[in-house]
């Protein structure tokens, strides 16, 4: 998924990007179709068309828990895809030290299950890049 820089904003050409690709370059269909649809891959569960299309024109430029959750599902991506981008690349002091300090509290076997679930999800992107 290539994500360009439109006026839009990156969440805007996120989500029309993958909806090229789930509907194919050209055969994007309108809103309401992809409300629906969108409710159909999440047992019924909605995002109303007025907030799709507050998406793909850049007015919503983040997404709740819950509509990131419904997106996933319907792309068949980790939630991850909807979350802004980081522009520096680089992680937060304070941020990266506050992990630290809670990472030490945790016994051997808590630390197992983080570092079984960060193999999952790096074997999971190297699989779909």
């Amino acid at each position: 998924m290539v994500v360009g820089d439109s006026p839009k904003g990156w969440l805007a050409d996120a989500f029309a990007s993958l909806l090229e690709e789930k509907y194919g370059r050209g055969r994007v269909p309108g809103v309401r179709t992809i409300s629906a649809d969108i409710s159909a891959a999440n047992d019924g569960q909605k995002i109303s068309h007025g907030h799709v299309h507050h998406i793909l024109t850049g007015e919503a430029d983040n997404l709740t828990d819950r509509t990131r959750s419904l997106l996933a599902r319907f792309f068949g991506r980790p939630a991850t895809v909807f979350l802004q981008p980081d522009q520096s690349g680089e992680p937060e002091e304070d941020l990266v030290q506050v992990l630290a300090a809670r990472l030490a509290t945790f016994d051997s076997a808590q630390m197992s299950a983080i570092e079984e679930a960060v193999r999952l999800v790096s074997t999971s992107r190297a699989r779909t890049k």
